[in-house]
């Protein structure tokens, strides 16, 4: 009956340890050097390297984890995905009002789907300040 026991456990933890390795493998992620300082979710972030991970890909609706290489910032912004073109590279979208820039959306290489954030508080009143001065920036990652 230990022994039973034993083995059970063992194959609980080599299920486990499978699971966690084939879900590490599908975690999209993009490291991007973004040479502005930019808002996303409410919070601006310093220019600088930053990672941008998918906190759920099996998810209908996509959250973003935005954070900087030294782990000192970060943001999570909630998304919809709009249909495109697959894309061989990453590339981030930003939209620009006057000096301003706020995260728009993301594209994973090889991938068809862009995950566009949700517009933030501060975005909206920006927008609606500045409607005829905007302008988009894209930053193409590795």
């Amino acid at each position: 009956m230990k022994r039973f026991f034993n083995i059970l456990v063992a194959n609980i933890i080599l299920a486990t340890a499978l699971a966690a390795g084939a879900q590490a493998q599908t975690t999209q992620r993009v490291i991007a050097n973004i040479p502005f300082a930019f808002t996303a979710n409410n919070k601006t972030l310093p220019a600088g390297k930053y990672t941008i991970t998918v906190l759920n890909p099996s998810s209908d609706r996509k959250a973003l984890q935005i954070r900087s290489m030294n782990g000192r910032y970060s943001a999570v912004v909630l998304t919809n995905g709009v249909i495109g073109s697959i894309t061989d590279n990453s590339k981030l979208v930003f939209e620009r009002y006057d000096d301003r820039y706020f995260f728009a959306q993301a594209q994973m290489a090889g991938e068809s789907t862009s995950l566009a954030a949700l517009k933030s508080n501060k975005e909206q009143k920006q927008l609606v300040a500045t409607a005829k001065k905007k302008s988009t920036v894209v930053i193409v990652a590795g």
